[in-house]
């Protein structure tokens, strides 16, 4: 410990030395650290080179997937030899090129079914498969072990699935050879090579084991490509010929084991493709994490082994370097540069030149990545290297201590006679100096206030701090002088001060020689101030103006700006309203009744009922509109930037309820209402005289019907009146008063006219009984935000009414519900849909969510991560309106649906016009491609109804088999169509549902 400990000091003034000790001390005692880091090293610059390409498709293979859905409707696992030979036969028939069967046949099996597989095997001629460490023996005497030994006597080769996992749980490597005993095998993924394209694999890795030992093809005897040598046996599973699994992502067609079963033409996507089989259901899949993984996921094994086959076909494997090449690649250019620099007594690098050497060894490692296909790790070389930089930094700074002395007293001598206040601040914005004046000004002392930060100092009002940040930040960065005209409101001393500043950068760097440290290398600048500022009083200038400009805009009763301010600030926004494409709103306000107030109370109690409705005005509108005294008890308001009527219709409404409340004048209560009118620009006029004489009719027309009302000048709208707000207030209470009710209309198969769905559909009751259907009041629900409270509301119910039919004993079909674009956007969707069917208890196959094509296309990223979350809990998606939203089909193949719906108004004119015909004819056949039942609305007669039969066409919807219904009726329309029991897929008698995830 003595000799490391001097050994460490003496390297403390030596960087490059102690880079060489760190070197050695990773490559030696600390190398497993070092191994960690190296694989940390691994997975980053793999990225990066990956970083800019997208995921590859290779549609040289397919993955035939032994899934959940398989294993629901072919039976548990292990499956009987049979049904395996039976999916041998449907892929060797497709005209596959070579087959990988990942399955381990390690479960004994009567002879007669060992038989049948091999039989499907041999005849097929292409089926390889694996072999583990726990296989390559063999099970002697055992008659699992038996039938394993069978198979692989007849297939066309075996190969190992050997996958090695790194001590933190990932795999990044393959090894193309293993052996076990007298046998060595390579690697599943190149024995599938050879089978598919024997010449490009010989040419690329020799002839292999078929010509090392022809008479045991599957077997290979060692001996051959880097396994131990024929005469020896290996006494445990040893691997070789090591690759590195560069992290890239390849996505690779699928398909479901039950589809190649149960759907010949699904086969048509193997002609000429390697065919993977494997098990890919959870529980029963061997996953392997690896860094080319998805983050948060891992591949199944026959994933793994997929991509691996990718790797090798395309010649993307990396080469790792052998452990000397890389003890020396890390420790000896370190050494010689070291021992290069005590020969020559040179001087040492500077902390800066030594920042530029450390990515250096990185950019080897990534250059050879992609340059040669080698991967040398230089993590270690790179540590040393920092930790010379650190080093080095540190000896730079030592110097810079000194220079914080030079910054006292600057200029102290010659600043104490200036009347102006002089402050000093560094480049953090510290307060180093303050002169005699700016001590008055600030009412505090230097040594209270240094190293105070000079906002905190100065407590500039909010916009004021804004420019003087920017001021400041502009002096510091482009080194010049800054003058701010604009008086700054400093909040300090006894009373608020106005001040204008001029900001001076102190340019020391260059004229103050830099200091050298002990070693020779130049010091790091001292932190001197960087910046004076000098403060002028101007308040009493500025309030004289203030004052005298403030008395000619504004009304001297309520402070409002009068009508020169209006009309000056209503002509700058109307010259800005064709640049930002938005509408402005004049308001023009007459007080009701104030005559009678005036005279019956007196001139000062009118006066105090101008300022009070003044102030409420004020109190209604944002902080950037205009409200203005017009004269008398007139008032006009400008709201500029108005999205819509529907806010001006708001704003006039609580205009009119603020100015109306009582409030108490010399101990007696008055109430004074008042009468808006409303004109818009550029609806109702471009010209301020205009809109003004305009908004002064409206009002007027307001006064003509009682007072009390707003008015638009569009006479020809009167939607936007306080009744729209009434409807708003009624449908607020909606919910509390269960004024909403929810109507279901059945779905049938068109094959045998059977109910298979229902969708639920909104309805609002009015006080008269009439039931509003949704088009007459979901404009009002979308701009409130009520849509989503409404829309769990429909959730709930509709799921509260499937566990009331099933209590009933009523066969149950699947419950289709709408949803909006902002329940999409929600992020509390999911967990509606969750809360729901827990509280209701019903099995979310029996929930199907419906989203408009025009939502599915306004987010697609979002909604797609949305929906596939409620496929996962079993709820099924329907996209609604197919056809109207004009959606990409390169979005649509990768859009987790389960169903298509046609929008009516195509199916309303489908014998009479052949163009919507043919629409709904090729709408059908795509989804057909796709593997989605269709489902078609708005069917009302017969003619309709056969047209949609003759092609093929999968559900009909609309009054030709009911009209909208209760639940009661529901339940009477099950019972009498004898729907299919409960638990069926309602859809399964029309087409297989398979995912359209790639």
């Amino acid at each position: 410990m003595t000799w490391l400990l001097r050994l460490g000091l003496w390297t403390m003034g030596r960087p490059w030395w102690l880079a060489v000790l760190v070197i050695g001390l990773l490559l030696g005692p600390a190398q497993t650290l070092l191994d960690r880091l190296d694989r940390w090293n691994w997975d980053f610059t793999g990225r990066v080179l990956n970083s800019s390409a997208s995921p590859s498709v290779n549609d040289e293979q397919l993955i035939v997937a032994i899934d959940e859905v398989s294993l629901q409707a072919l039976g548990h696992w292990p499956w009987p030899r049979a049904l395996h030979a039976e999916l041998i036969d449907r892929i060797a028939a497709s005209g596959a090129r070579a087959i990988g069967y990942d399955v381990q046949f390690a479960d004994s099996a009567p002879a007669a079914d060992d038989r049948r597989l091999a039989q499907a095997i041999r005849q097929s001629g292409r089926v390889l498969l694996p072999v583990t460490s726990n296989s390559g023996a063999g099970v002697q005497g055992s008659s699992a072990g038996q039938s394993a030994t069978v198979l692989q006597a007849v297939a066309s080769g075996v190969g190992h699935v050997d996958a090695q996992a790194d001590p933190d749980g990932l795999v990044r490597r393959l090894h193309l050879r293993a052996g076990l005993g007298a046998n060595c095998w390579e690697s599943l993924p190149l024995a599938v090579w050879r089978q598919a394209d024997p010449a490009a694999a010989r040419a690329k890795f020799g002839p292999g084991p078929l010509a090392a030992n022809a008479d045991h093809p599957v077997n290979a005897s060692s001996g051959w490509g880097g396994c131990a040598s024929s005469d020896v046996r290996l006494a445990t599973w040893e691997r070789f010929d090591e690759r590195l699994l560069p992290p890239q992502r390849i996505e690779l067609p699928r398909l479901s084991a039950l589809q190649v079963l149960r759907d010949p033409q699904s086969t048509r996507a193997m002609a000429g493709r390697i065919v993977w089989v494997g098990v890919t259901a959870r529980g029963l899949e061997q996953p392997a994490a690896s860094p080319g993984a998805a983050p948060g996921s891992t591949w199944s094994s026959v994933q793994w082994l997929a991509q691996d086959l990718h790797v090798l076909m395309h010649d993307q494997f990396i080469t790792p370097a052998g452990d000397w090449v890389t003890r020396l690649s890390n420790l000896l250019p370190a050494l010689l540069l070291a021992g290069w620099l005590a020969w020559r007594r040179a001087t040492p690098l500077r902390a800066n030149q030594m920042l530029l050497i450390l990515p250096l060894p990185w950019l080897i490692s990534l250059g050879l990545l992609a340059g040669a296909k080698v991967w040398l790790p230089t993590t270690a070389l790179t540590l040393g290297l920092l930790v010379a930089w650190m080093i080095s930094r540190a000896a730079d700074m030592q110097g810079a201590r000194a220079d914080l002395v030079d910054a006292q007293g600057q200029a102290d001598a010659t600043l104490r006679a200036i009347a102006d206040s002089v402050l000093s601040i560094d480049a953090q914005w510290r307060v180093r100096y303050l002169n005699p004046s700016a001590e008055r000004l600030v009412g505090d002392e230097l040594a209270r206030v240094q190293g105070m930060h000079v906002l905190t100092l100065l407590r500039l009002a909010p916009r004021d701090s804004r420019v003087f940040e920017a001021a400041l930040g502009t002096c510091l960065e482009n080194q010049e002088v800054v003058h701010i005209q604009q008086p700054l409101r400093l909040d300090v001393a006894s009373q608020p001060r106005l001040v204008r500043l001029i900001a001076s950068p102190v340019r020391h760097h260059g004229q103050h020689p830099s200091r050298r440290n002990s070693e020779g290398n130049s010091a790091a600048p001292s932190t001197r101030p960087e910046v004076v500022l000098a403060l002028s009083d101007v308040t009493v200038e500025v309030e004289a103006g203030e004052q005298l400009r403030h008395e000619t805009t504004h009304d001297n009763l309520t402070g409002l700006p009068n009508r020169t301010l209006l009309t000056d600030r209503l002509q700058h926004a109307l010259t800005g309203l064709q640049r930002n494409q938005r509408s402005l709103a004049v308001m023009f306000v007459d007080l009701d009744r104030f005559k009678r107030i005036n005279d019956s109370l007196g001139h000062r109690q009118g006066d105090a009922v101008l300022q009070e409705a003044a102030r409420r005005l004020s109190d209604c509108c944002r902080p950037h509109d205009t409200v203005a005294r017009w004269g008398g008890d007139e008032f006009v308001v400008l709201l500029e930037d108005i999205p819509s009527r529907e806010v001006v219709a708001a704003l006039a409404g609580q205009m009119i309820d603020a100015v109306a409340a009582e409030f108490q004048l010399d101990g007696i209560y008055v109430e004074c209402g008042c009468c808006i009118g409303i004109a818009m620009a550029p609806q109702d006029g471009r010209d301020a005289d205009t809109l003004l004489a305009l908004a002064d009719t409206a009002m007027y027309r307001g006064k003509a019907h009682g007072g009390k009302r707003f008015e638009f000048y569009a006479s020809e709208m009167p939607a936007w009146t306080r009744e729209w707000l009434t409807i708003e207030n009624r449908l607020r209470h909606g919910l509390e008063g269960r004024d909403f009710v929810l109507r279901y209309q059945p779905q049938v198969n068109l094959a045998d006219g059977r109910p298979v769905g229902l969708e639920a559909l909104l309805r609002w009751r009015q006080p008269d009984g009439e039931l509003w259907s949704p088009s007459r009041f979901i404009s009002v629900v979308e701009e409130t935000g009520l849509i989503l409270s409404i829309g769990t509301w429909v959730i709930q119910e509709a799921t509260r009414q499937l566990a009331a039919w099933r209590e009933a004993g009523v066969p149950l079909v699947p419950v289709s519900v709408n949803v909006s674009a902002r329940q999409c956007l929600d992020r509390h969707l999911v967990q509606v849909v969750t809360q729901a069917l827990a509280e209701a208890q019903v099995p979310a196959r029996l929930l199907k969510i419906e989203v408009t094509e025009s939502t599915a296309m306004a987010d697609l990223g979002h909604l797609t991560d949305l929906l596939t979350e409620l496929r996962q809990m079993g709820v099924a998606v329907a996209m609604d309106d197919f056809g109207t939203g004009y959606s990409s089909l390169a979005h649509l193949k990768r859009f987790p649906i389960d169903v298509i719906k046609i929008d009516p108004t195509f199916i309303r004119d489908i014998t009479t016009d052949a163009n919507g015909a043919a629409i709904v004819r090729a709408t059908i056949a795509l989804a057909h491609g796709l593997g989605v039942p269709v489902v078609a609305e708005g069917v009302e007669n017969i003619e309709q109804q056969q047209f949609l039969i003759d092609q093929h066409c999968d559900i009909g919807q609309g009054y030709l088999y009911a009209k909208p219904l209760s639940g009661e009726e529901v339940a009477e329309f099950m019972r009498d169509n004898q729907p299919r029991r409960s638990g069926a897929d309602p859809f399964a008698s029309t087409m297989p549902l398979i995912s359209l995830d790639p």
